[in-house]
């Protein structure tokens, strides 16, 4: 999923001046989209794990820790959804872009250097990935538009069938000519090498997505199939199917996985907690808490009774006692979004940050030494946060968040409540604070405001447009409240909304010169940026704008001064300017420009900036350069779009 970066604000790009030296650290905030898990099968402590973000991680002691040995993304803007080890020890890693094609690629370093093995499948969208147990240059690989088989480690490609919609393969470790195929619907196998191929279906239903295939190793007559109605079993190869669901509270299985010493112990991973049978699949009970979505399991006839999870958000979880308990096992892992970033605005060194889909891990973060560790603060379980206020000791309430599903207000971040009307939740992606008393929040139905610091929310002016951006700025002299809205930039007088003519007709970010005498109003979509300024007669007059392809400006917001933080879309550096200053700082990012999601400053020091990432983490700054920007104090960050 990708979201658009929260602008805040900007000014004309003019000179660039001498770098700014930087020094970023990564905060200590750990979790992962897991969407590949699996083990060495010579050694049951080396794990390997791979991203909806395209990272792959290696932990070499049984999960207690997690590294990066590519020391960056590897297949950057792809879902790492296949992992495989061959015989060789060498690791396989099929993704599939988030804009169509695939990568298929290979390790001989556990990860520290790929080179690609998908000549000709580049346009596939490879969604899945088997290797011959006996032979570790035959693979197979099989995607939207069928099977593709390679015996020279993925020099080279056949196709093999055209099956559509391909979700799952096996191949039997007796005879790698023997192929099981799982799809959209139901299953399918060959006995020849693909040369023609059986309808395996006796049992299923038709509708039937089957995830995974499991071959049981002991008796590879029988297959276990995990679906989006239950699971499977087959005594003979697939020609029948018994279909098992006693026990089950719900029926998407992700993943399934035979007990290494006990083939009458299957594990199946659902979209709510994984469940076990130890009866050959007759009944099932739960064994892990319901809140996990599990991607993946990963057993190993070494370590007896250990289990280990790759969940959807949350990141890896084991048990070393049969299931019985499991412990969060994320050390390393940085494969986190972080949404908002807030530092306190009275405790210095405090700074709060929202972490979003990390499933069970979602919520808001507090770190007291300046964002290098964190712990979890928000113990209510919230919607996923895409903005976040946190206003001065004293205010009541103090801490407020817009969600997916409403509003919350918060007294000490601790527990939550909706604010009111609760009734119909609203998607909520900004709250700014406009004085002491007046809130103001862009909702998927209109501009709400609140009197009371939160707790009560009500329209604002009628207005019910689709609200993605709001921000303060000036108007005929006075202050004024601007909405992008589904069909434009409107304008909020203190009395009545109106329409700018002439304005963007769409845009997913808004912002507003901080300076009086320009109040240019920017806006930036997927189409880039256009910028004007609105006159007293609510016409649009358009400004230039720097050449560069945006991605996205902050500022980050405070009492003091109006530091612009300019990123263009893909570059990995900022553009750092202070008002009333002509030139500009270059300062480095940790990360592409265009992963960045939130930025924060500190208020109470110009050492500190705080950054929260679309997968990569919390970054925290620390300038050791002579020319340092004067940091802002900043009480807000908006949520991404």
């Amino acid at each position: 999923m990708s979201r658009v970066p929260k602008i805040l604000i900007v000014i004309f790009l003019i000179a660039l001046p001498a770098q700014l030296t930087a020094s970023w650290q990564r905060g200590r905030l750990f979790g992962a989209d897991v969407r590949a898990l699996v083990v060495d099968p010579k050694n049951p402590d080396v794990l390997y794990l791979g991203t909806s973000s395209g990272e792959v991680y290696v932990s070499r002691d049984g999960t207690k820790s997690w590294t990066n040995p590519y020391l960056g993304v590897p297949f950057q803007s792809y879902i790492v959804d296949n992992l495989a080890v061959d015989k060789k020890g060498r690791l396989w890693a099929a993704s599939w872009g988030l804009w169509g094609g695939s990568v298929v690629a290979v390790s001989s370093d556990g990860g520290a250097t790929w080179s690609r093995r998908d000549a000709g499948l580049e346009e596939v969208s490879v969604r899945a990935l088997a290797l011959d147990p006996s032979d570790a240059n035959t693979l197979v690989a099989g995607g939207l538009t069928g099977v593709w088989r390679s015996h020279d480690s993925g020099k080279k490609w056949e196709q093999i069938s055209k099956q559509e919609n391909v979700e799952s393969l096996a191949i039997d470790p007796r005879d790698a000519k023997t192929i099981y195929v799982g799809t959209w619907r139901q299953a399918w196998r060959t006995d020849d090498d693909g040369a023609t191929w059986k309808h395996i279906a006796n049992g299923m239903v038709l509708d039937t997505d089957v995830f995974s295939i499991r071959i049981d190793p002991k008796n590879p007559d029988s297959v276990w199939a995990s679906t989006c109605g239950w699971v499977y079993n087959s005594p003979d190869r697939g020609d029948t199917w018994t279909r098992f669901k006693e026990g089950f509270s719900n029926r998407r299985i992700h993943d399934i996985t035979i007990d290494p010493r006990n083939a009458n112990s299957v594990f199946a991973g659902s979209v709510a907690g994984l469940y076990r049978t130890d009866d050959a699949g007759k009944t099932w009970k739960i064994a892990s808490d319901e809140s996990l979505v599990i991607n993946s399991i990963v057993l190993h006839p070494d370590r007896h009774g250990r289990i280990i999870l790759g969940t959807e958000g949350d990141g890896v979880y084991i048990s070393n006692d049969s299931g019985k308990t499991f412990a969060r096992s994320n050390e390393g892992l940085y494969n986190v979004r972080v949404a908002s970033v807030v530092p306190d605005p009275e405790k210095k060194g405090t700074v709060y940050a929202s972490v979003l889909f990390g499933g069970n891990s979602s919520g808001v973060y507090r770190s007291s030494d300046y964002g290098s560790s964190w712990e979890r603060l928000s113990r209510t379980r919230l919607p996923e946060i895409l903005a976040l206020l946190v206003q001065e000791k004293g205010s009541t309430p103090r801490f407020l968040a817009g969600t997916e599903k409403g509003l919350f207000w918060s007294a000490d971040g601790l527990e939550w409540t909706p604010s009111e009307p609760s009734t119909t939740p609203l998607r909520y992606s900004e709250i700014i604070r406009y004085n002491q008393s007046r809130l103001f929040a862009a909702s998927s139905a209109g501009v709400m405001t609140s009197k009371d610091g939160g707790k009560n929310w009500y329209a604002l002016g009628g207005m019910a447009e689709r609200t993605v951006d709001i921000a303060v700025g000036r108007f005929a002299g006075a202050r004024a409240l601007f909405a992008l809205t589904s069909s434009g930039v409107m304008l909020f007088d203190g009395s009545k909304w109106s329409a700018i003519q002439g304005s963007p007709a769409k845009g997913r970010s808004l912002a507003i010169s901080p300076r009086e005498d320009a109040n240019i109003v920017f806006v930036t979509g997927v189409q880039g940026m256009s910028a004007g300024k609105v006159g007293d007669d609510l016409k649009w007059k358009k400004s230039a704008v720097p050449e560069e392809a945006i991605s996205s400006f902050f500022q980050a917001r405070g009492s003091r001064t109006d530091d612009l933080f300019y990123a263009p879309r893909h570059d990995r550096f900022f553009f750092v300017g202070e008002r009333g200053e002509s030139g500009w700082k270059k300062l480095h990012l940790p990360v592409a420009a265009n992963d960045v999601l939130t930025l924060g400053a500190d208020p109470f020091s110009e050492k500190h900036l705080y950054l929260g990432t679309h997968g990569q983490g919390f970054f925290f700054f620390r300038p050791i350069s002579d020319q340092k920007p004067t940091v802002p104090s900043g009480y807000t960050a908006g949520g991404a779009k």
